[in-house]
């Protein structure tokens, strides 16, 4: 990170180095690197909690919405996908939140990478404050997609009871979430989308296919068809 002294010792995870910069230069603080990132995105990606703590302390005018990097993610969207959640909250219980449902370039929201990546206290939080879970990305995928396809029943009835997701989206190529959960061999998830929030699953995707002809092998279309 040549060039970025205060970015690099974010990634390093040296305090010291962070508060001597910063004292002889602030306006280091919201200085952006080649991929649009402040030293923010940095501390929270290589989860140097300290030096987080730090920044934050000297950011309580700033909007974080109004520094995405070129991809579009803000130090929030960072957070949520790293799925710390007291940095999540530390990030969010600001003078200034975060708008939870802010997109990156991708059409992809918090609740999205929270959810890919099982975080489900970090997802309750989200919900809890707001995050709404009918947002599609560009792929016209919702985060129930996503529980689906990472097959955790947490977040499917997270998503269908306190968020009240819709169960039948199809996304860009007419996958609803049970061809999703099926295709990556979550039976379990499937049968507990149709039978406990009365997914389709006779619909077809744009191809004319049935969820079951998706499913990843014969064993998880069995257990399924026995099942609903």
């Amino acid at each position: 990170m040549s060039g970025h002294p205060l970015h690099q010792a974010c990634m390093e995870n040296d305090f010291v180095k962070v508060q001597e910069l910063l004292h002889c230069k602030p306006s280091l603080l919201l200085e952006k690197d080649l991929d649009g990132r402040i030293p923010l995105h940095w501390s929270v990606s290589f989860q140097a909690h300290e030096i987080t703590s730090f920044l934050i302390s000297k950011m309580e005018d700033v909007n974080l919405d109004d520094y995405p990097d070129e991809s579009g993610w803000t130090p929030f969207h960072i957070a949520c996908s790293v799925g710390n959640l007291d940095v999540v909250k530390s990030l969010y219980d600001r003078p200034i939140k975060p708008d939870l449902n802010k997109v990156t370039n991708q059409g992809v929201t918090c609740l999205h990478l929270a959810v890919g990546k099982k975080w489900f206290e970090v997802s309750k939080f989200l919900i809890d404050n707001g995050a709404s879970v009918r947002i599609k990305d560009k792929f016209n995928q919702i985060p129930l997609h996503r529980a689906a396809s990472v097959g955790s029943l947490r977040l499917i009835e997270l998503l269908c009871d306190v968020g009240k997701s819709p169960v039948n989206w199809a996304d860009k190529q007419g996958w609803t979430p049970i061809f999703h959960a099926l295709a990556e061999g979550n039976g379990d998830a499937a049968v507990l989308l149709v039978e406990k929030y009365n997914a389709e699953y006779d619909l077809v995707d744009n191809k004319g296919v049935k969820a079951e002809d998706v499913a990843l092998n014969e064993q998880v279309k069995t257990f399924f068809l026995n099942n609903v």
